[in-house]
């Protein structure tokens, strides 16, 4: 399975103010269902702001992307424990 995050990454990064994951899907070409699936997924992707869809009365996620500054602080220890505290 390929995968759609840096698609989608480099797409909203074009878009500041945001899209909907259907915009997203019509932009990309990819399945509405699949965008779902990969903005949980994808890196520095969050929801900025709900509003109103176009169908049902219901709110639409608007996503935008954010990149890392380069001199913000990373961990040494990545994953879910580090082996230091294996050892205590």
């Amino acid at each position: 399975m390929k995968s759609n995050h840096n698609i989608i990454r480099a797409l909203l990064k074009r878009h500041p103010d945001g899209l909907k994951a259907s915009d997203i899907a019509k932009f990309t070409g990819i399945e509405v269902r699949s965008v779902n699936k990969a903005l949980e997924g994808v890196f520095g992707v969050y929801i900025d702001r709900w509003e109103l869809a176009t169908h049902r009365n219901t709110l639409a996620a608007i996503w935008v992307v954010v990149d890392v500054p380069v001199n913000c602080p990373k961990p040494n220890n990545t994953g879910i424990r580090s082996a230091k505290e294996y050892k205590d």
